[in-house]
């Protein structure tokens, strides 16, 4: 009779967990083969890199969308610039594509994917906190009235995303966006690409021109840090913080000793408007048929600026005019002196 030692109960366990663990090691190494693609994808921005940069890899370098909000046709560009991307907002480490365009997520995109993606969604997924204040603001309110003007995410935040400084060098990732010079710089360009007339009144008064001259640091308020970055409202509206109610409360943020005096002054002088002073010569035409319009015309400080500024002009115009048309005269008075003393000189020679 041969004699079989047992194992005993360790080694047994260590066998069994030895033959286990090898087959579940060939198990994941096999579902890592298969789900390679989807794996990498989800990881890694490299296989959409690798065709949104190179034209010869895609089958269209540009698509026509639809805007769902506004129906207007828009071209959009499948070229990415890769160094642009990666300076982005998004570019950094811990984004990728997937993050945004959800419907990828999982997919085995070496080979491409399908053509039209779903429209990205800023909202439920990252951004749903300053979406709780879009949805307040008046933007939205006039989107619900069907007004195909109105700014949407893409609109305001597209020409915000390549945070480069004038030397190439992009804004500090980790410097929040309400305080970083450049990002002010371009929100008040963002905002002008709508409201040209008060971009333009913005940059006639003290804030708009120390703006214009590079200096967009907190000391100097662009756009929304009087109008708010979100909840954008109407001046008529009771929680706008440019309307009556809060106005104070707004210009007090910066100035400490601002007044009820202090608050009338015009932010946006419409000086240099021509359409504000066709609004005005309409409400003087229009006096008879509708009395209560020009009573508020007048009323507006923007008329009184704009009455004040005329006739400072006219008073420039009528004072250099004048001084001209003395100069002039004399100077015809001295050449027909000169002209008689020598045509007198000439008699006296004879």
């Amino acid at each position: 009779m041969v004699y079989k030692p047992k194992k005993s109960l360790t080694t047994e366990v260590l066998s069994g967990l030895k033959k286990f663990g090898i087959t579940t090691f060939l198990a994941l190494c096999v579902t890592c083969i298969v789900l390679s693609p989807a794996i990498l994808f989800a990881g890694d921005n490299g296989p959409c890199i690798e065709c949104h940069t190179k034209p010869d890899k895609l089958k269209v370098a540009e698509k026509a969308k639809i805007d769902p909000v506004t129906g207007e046709i828009k071209v959009s560009p499948m070229l990415i610039d890769e160094a642009a991307f990666k300076a982005s907002a998004h570019g950094g480490e811990d984004f990728f594509c997937i993050d945004c365009h959800q419907d990828l997520d999982g997919k085995d995109v070496t080979e491409g994917h399908k053509p039209n993606l779903k429209p990205v969604d800023c909202i439920t997924f990252c951004h749903d906190d300053p979406a709780d204040d879009y949805l307040q603001s008046t933007h939205v309110k006039l989107m619900r009235e069907n007004n195909k003007d109105v700014p949407t995410c893409k609109d305001c935040h597209s020409g915000l995303s390549y945070h480069y400084t004038p030397m190439g060098e992009k804004s500090p990732r980790d410097v929040p966006r309400g305080t970083d010079p450049l990002h002010r710089k371009l929100t008040i360009d963002a905002c002008g690409s709508c409201h040209q007339d008060y971009l333009n009144g913005y940059k006639n008064n003290a804030h708009g021109q120390v703006a214009t001259l590079g200096h967009t640091t907190t000391d100097v308020p662009v756009c929304f840090d009087c109008h708010g970055k979100h909840k954008i409202l109407n001046s008529s509206d009771p929680e706008s913080k440019v309307g009556k109610e809060r106005i104070l409360e707004t210009c007090g943020g910066c100035h400490a000793n601002a007044n009820a005096s202090f608050v009338r002054h015009v932010e946006h002088p419409q000086i240099k408007n021509i359409k504000y002073y066709k609004t005005v010569l309409a409400a003087i035409k229009n006096a008879r048929s509708d009395p209560g319009n020009l009573k508020k015309v007048i009323k507006n400080p923007q008329t009184i600026l704009c009455i004040v500024f005329v006739m400072y002009v006219g008073i420039l115009a009528f004072t250099f005019s004048s001084f001209g048309l003395h100069s002039l005269l004399s100077w015809f008075a001295v050449v027909r002196d000169e002209y008689r003393r020598k045509e007198h000189g000439d008699e006296e020679q004879h």
